[in-house]
């Protein structure tokens, strides 16, 4: 049982019980979810709609099993905590690609902490905790491409030989590692000293920005080889802000960004970096989706407001900036996982 489980349940206003507890926690690590059921628990975890309505049916009949006596009835703050651990159980103990798509969901679902904070405090936390680690220890990450194709068929030629050839093969591995890495890091900073949109062509002082916060966030995703991007990441977005006005606003609106770019950025963004199974998760993206039914002017800022996010919500630019970087590269892993 993780160790600070009962603490959850008081940062939610629940006294613990000492023997529930251990059911509950057989039951979590007993579940194994899909992406889907993970989404619908950060969804839960957030109070983005009704935990009756988004809780996995599959979750609750383990539960129910390790414990008849649950409440499944005006029992929405357990739900939430129960949510959340099983959160933390995939980030702790699942393959990469699922805990990376818990660990983003979660901290994306955040929106910058625009929406309002979810009664246990530490778990959005221990995501942001795990996205950093991960960004540190990327070396020892599989490209997507590294155990595809011919390369594939060659290293399985190469230990099919058995010794001394065997041990080439996780050199070339390493090696793979590292130049996929060399080569992401020469693109970043080729882009941070061109001071220019690689989408659209201009320099960066070209354009308001709220908008420049939306495109580096996008462009730079795209230059992500490996999941969840580099240390640097907030550094050279802020850079890449700074080279587009001399005297940056301190916070810019979420809703003056989608509008300040284009329809027809819009739309290349949503065709790349969005998917309805996402919505919830991703604000920011749903926000530009939902400019493109109604673009005039402020006409959409009532759908947007469905979001939990208010349509004067504002963040410091690198953080909007940020947001969009980590919502693209959630629906990278998304579809990617199977």
């Amino acid at each position: 049982m993780h160790q600070d489980f009962g603490e959850w349940y008081r940062q939610a206003g629940i006294e613990p019980n000492g023997e529930e507890l251990p059911k509950r926690w057989a039951a979590i690590e007993n579940y194994g979810p899909n992406k889907d059921a993970v989404v619908s628990l950060v969804r839960v975890f957030n109070r983005l709609g009704s935990p009756k309505d988004n809780f996995p049916s599959e979750f609750l009949a383990e539960l129910q099993a390790a414990d008849p006596t649950l409440k499944t009835r005006d029992n929405d703050q357990e739900l939430v905590v129960l949510a959340g651990a099983e959160l933390v159980d995939v980030i702790e103990r699942s393959e990469s690609g699922l805990g990376h798509i818990a660990a983003l969901s979660l901290v994306c679902a955040a929106a910058g902490n625009a929406r309002p904070t979810p009664p246990v405090r530490d778990i959005p936390e221990i995501a942001t905790r795990y996205v950093g680690q991960q960004t540190t220890e990327r070396n020892s990450s599989v490209t997507e491409s590294e155990e595809s194709g011919p390369r594939k068929a060659l290293l399985a030629a190469i230990e099919a030989l058995g010794d001394p050839y065997k041990g080439l093969t996780e050199e070339l591995r390493r090696m793979q590692r590292e130049l996929s890495l060399v080569s992401e890091e020469s693109n970043m900073l080729w882009w941070l000293f061109s001071e220019h949109s690689r989408d659209e062509g201009k320099r960066w002082n070209k354009f308001s920005v709220p908008a420049v916060a939306l495109m580096a966030g996008k462009e730079l995703a795209e230059l992500t080889l490996v999941v969840p991007g580099p240390v640097a990441a907030v550094a050279f977005l802020d850079r890449v802000i700074r080279s587009a006005k001399s005297k940056i606003p301190a916070s810019v609106r979420v809703t003056d960004a989608i509008n300040d770019v284009s329809v027809q950025w819009r739309e290349s963004y949503i065709n790349r970096n969005y998917l309805p199974a996402l919505a919830e998760v991703t604000p920011v993206s749903h926000g530009i989706k939902i400019s493109l039914a109604s673009p005039q002017n402020d006409a959409w800022f009532p759908a947007f407001e469905r979001t939990r996010i208010s349509v004067d919500s504002d963040m410091p630019p690198h953080v909007l900036a940020y947001q969009v970087f980590l919502e693209a590269l959630l629906c990278r892993c998304w579809k990617k996982q199977k």
